[in-house]
């Protein structure tokens, strides 16, 4: 919305980048919220959230207040325990709810860029120029990098460099999300 130019907040105030919260304490705070409303907790169902939200604050609270909700409005007893099952269901919910702009995004790209996401998820974004990731996508190199150049300045990937390798990440993991969810 910021840094999309046609859009009416482009450039509106500060771009201000920030790391992932200590995951640690991110942990604890999620906790304490649940068992304040009186939600038992099985510790990997915290880690689950952070995994699937790839450490993005945002999208943290995104399925945490949406697992939060659906705990809430179930009245079964089986809804009061925040498990890895309750995680997943709540994010295909959440996901879902974003159907309409996803399918937006989706339609835009072009065949080659929806088989070079696909592969971005199933690499978990490194190796994208290996041979067999290469032919997995069913095109050249010079054409896989033209795609996920593309969709970098979409703002729908982007480059991380950890340990001197380069990979790709999702800008919205939820987006990938959807794509397993939805797409062949």
């Amino acid at each position: 919305m910021l840094m999309d130019k046609t859009r009416p907040f482009y450039r509106l105030g500060t771009n201000i980048f920030l790391r992932p919260v200590p995951r640690n304490d991110f942990a604890a705070f999620l906790k304490k919220q649940f068992a304040h409303s009186s939600i038992r907790i099985e510790d990997s169902a915290i880690n689950l959230i952070m995994d699937l939200a790839e450490d993005v604050p945002f999208n943290i609270q995104q399925l945490a207040h949406q697992c939060w909700t659906d705990m809430k409005e179930s009245n079964k007893p089986e809804k009061s325990v925040l498990s890895n099952k309750s995680v997943h269901a709540s994010l295909e919910i959440l996901v879902r709810q974003q159907d309409p702009f996803y399918s937006q995004i989706w339609g835009s790209l072009t065949s080659i860029q929806q088989r070079t996401l696909k592969a971005v998820m199933a690499e978990k974004g490194a190796n994208m120029q290996s041979l067999r990731v290469l032919q997995a996508i069913g095109n050249g190199a010079a054409t896989v990098r033209q795609a996920l150049r593309a969709m970098s300045s979409m703002t729908i990937l982007r480059e991380d460099h950890t340990a001197n390798r380069k990979f790709y990440r999702f800008e919205d993991p939820l987006f990938a999300s959807w794509i397993r969810l939805t797409t062949d």
